[in-house]
């Protein structure tokens, strides 16, 4: 059996499917994904009525998953030297922390050379609504002229 991610990006695949299964139950839908961070009652209110609250945003949403295989494959596809300093991060409390140092080898191996990693404290996949001021900090560190 398809573990839960496998089945969860791979039903959005399917145009349309995500959203008929998830209309009239956006609320539910979204309460398993907003376990990740640390959301107000009023900011669920916000996402579940007013960010997602229409078909149309749901389909932007959804959108986003089905785009997976065409990035993969452009992705794959790049091999020269990019020079541009990238950091790559994660909640240290994400499911993707672990995963960062594979997903940076993945970028060096793809002509990526300024590669830098961490994870950032006290949060757990929406890092700037948990800590948006480690978040800031961060940019301002990496995207900083040299000096």
């Amino acid at each position: 059996m398809a573990s839960p991610t496998t089945w969860h990006v791979g039903f959005m695949q399917v145009p349309g499917l995500a959203e008929k299964l998830v209309a009239d139950r956006t609320a539910d839908y979204l309460s398993y994904f907003f376990g990740f961070g640390k959301f107000s009652s009023s900011e669920v209110e916000h996402y579940t009525k007013e960010a997602y609250g229409f078909a149309s945003q749901l389909h932007a949403m959804f959108e986003i998953y089905r785009a997976f295989p065409a990035n993969e494959k452009f992705n794959a596809a790049q091999r020269e030297r990019n020079d541009v300093p990238l950091f790559l991060g994660a909640g240290d409390g994400s499911p993707f922390a672990k995963l960062i140092p594979t997903f940076a080898e993945g970028l060096r191996a793809n002509g990526c050379i300024h590669v830098k990693t961490g994870l950032i404290r006290d949060s757990v996949h929406y890092v700037v609504g948990d800590q948006p001021e480690a978040v800031t900090d961060l940019i301002e560190k990496h995207a900083s002229p040299a000096k």
